[in-house]
């Protein structure tokens, strides 16, 4: 692939995972013998990223030591002093990322890539011709939407969303560039984007899954039992 850097997302506090997170950053809970955040580092090497940058700001120290130097893929820490949100979280980052166009992957998924890689998908489709952004969606199943697609599959908003947001994307520095705050949402990013028909999205083709809360925390687990 072109684009061979990405930003894992892995700042947050976790608050919904409770006591799995009073003593413990959400990306280093364990599956298995392995935790999310090195479960997701070593799918990225396999898929040919070069450079790995992991914002960090709840037990920061943790995650570094966790993951040291055991990796091929240069892996850079962008440490925040305040929880900038998910979007002031890249922008702050936005110097050693040192590309105009990067990944963005969450630090709180699972995927199964044996048929189908998100990031060889994205990238097939991506055309930074007419997409600032583009993001990859999964069928929304029994949770809440968050877009629907249109014909030539850009982002659209309105009522019934079939889809939801992954948690990983394809995205051009210069949208974090232009944003005045320093502590902001992606979200506000995508409501730019949709005005501007630079945002575009397609549904991933193999199974996903979002470790967001305890029950889908066990539910994962057993699936590995």
């Amino acid at each position: 692939m072109k684009i061979s850097t990405i930003i894992i997302l892995a700042a947050g506090l976790g608050k919904r995972m409770k006591h799995y997170t009073k003593k413990t950053p959400k990306p280093l809970i364990k599956l298995g013998k392995e935790t999310l955040i090195e479960k997701i580092i070593k799918k990225l090497e396999i898929n040919g990223f070069k450079k790995i940058v992991i914002n960090i700001f709840h037990f920061k120290e943790k995650i570094k030591k966790k993951i040291k130097n055991n990796y091929k893929a240069k892996i850079l820490f962008s440490e925040e002093d305040v929880l900038l949100n998910t979007g002031g979280g890249i922008k702050n980052a936005i110097e050693l990322l040192k590309s105009k166009e990067f990944f963005v992957i969450n630090s709180d998924i699972v995927w199964e890539d044996k048929n189908s890689s998100p990031f060889e998908q994205l990238h097939k489709f991506w055309d930074s011709n007419k997409m600032d952004a583009l993001l990859l969606l999964y069928p929304k199943g029994k949770n809440k939407g968050d877009y629907n697609l249109n014909s030539s599959k850009r982002l659209i908003s309105n009522k019934n969303p079939k889809y939801i947001f992954t948690g990983i994307q394809i995205i051009k520095s210069k949208v974090f560039l232009e944003m005045k705050k320093k502590v902001f949402p992606l979200s506000n990013i995508y409501k730019e984007l949709l005005k501007k028909e630079r945002i575009s999205g397609i549904v991933y083709k193999g199974k996903w899954t979002h470790i967001g809360t305890l029950d889908s925390l066990k539910k994962q687990k057993k699936m590995l039992k």
